[in-house]
């Protein structure tokens, strides 16, 4: 009997010892969840460069102030303002570059056409002869399409774009599988494989494009909130900016 209590007793001692340590590794956990919070929101949503484009060229982040080329107009959009282009000889060099041909990048925007035909690039980057990077709508495919030389990645899980509506367009390429990806209003919908040699030599333009070297697709309709990160965004990340404008 003496014995039976003695290994009930240490069974119990047993079995509080192992609660402790599992609570303490809980705890741990936790802690270590805690810590690693905010670096891994440190990155700014704002990215490399931002530009509102609410009735003026003004950088909220970035080095540059957009410059704007041709005789715009100003018009309302959904976060505030937004540019109207209408010509070919109206477009806007943003500058702040990024490096697309050896790393992760992003670049997003709030678009709005007023006629779905042709070809009509709302964000690029120039190149020597051609842009290191198209956000675009194209004619050929009838949908948005996020494009460099050689591949184009078109939004095939989305219904036609419709003239006169605003969209929130982002495309994104990871290195890593050299993955290119195209989300409009926050949503995944198109994805392939794509890789691509062509460095960028020039700034980031936002209504064209370049091919040939001469500028060519130029944006019918309003832009605002033009955003280039240095990173790939998140599909969280990504939902978020189209829902809503960083502070």
């Amino acid at each position: 009997m003496t014995r039976r209590w003695s290994l009930i007793t240490t069974i119990a001692v047993l079995a509080v010892a192992l609660a402790f340590v599992v609570a303490q590794l809980v705890r741990g956990q936790e802690s270590g969840e805690q810590q690693a919070s905010p670096s891994a929101g440190a990155e700014s949503p704002r990215g490399v460069a931002w530009w509102p484009l609410h009735r003026s060229g003004t950088a909220k982040a970035g080095e540059h102030d957009a410059v704007v080329s041709g005789d715009v107009e100003w018009t309302d959009g959904p976060e505030g303002g937004a540019l109207r282009l209408d010509r070919t000889s109206e477009y806007v060099k943003a500058g702040s570059g990024i490096d697309t041909a050896g790393a992760d990048y992003s670049v997003a925007a709030r678009v709005r056409l007023t006629s779905v035909n042709g070809f009509r690039t709302a964000v690029s980057q120039d190149g020597k002869r051609i842009s290191a990077f198209f956000l675009q709508y194209s004619g050929q495919d009838e949908n948005f399409a996020f494009s460099s030389p050689g591949a184009r990645t078109v939004a095939e899980k989305t219904e036609r774009p419709q003239a006169n509506r605003w969209y929130h367009l982002t495309g994104t390429y990871s290195q890593k599988g050299h993955r290119m990806r195209i989300y409009v209003d926050g949503r995944l919908a198109g994805s392939r494989e794509a890789s691509s040699k062509a460095k960028p030599t020039g700034d980031v333009l936002i209504g064209r494009g370049r091919v040939g070297g001469k500028a060519v697709d130029h944006w019918n309709g309003d832009i605002a909130d033009v955003h280039v990160y240095d990173r790939e965004l998140a599909p969280g990340e990504v939902d978020s900016l189209s829902a809503r404008e960083p502070g």
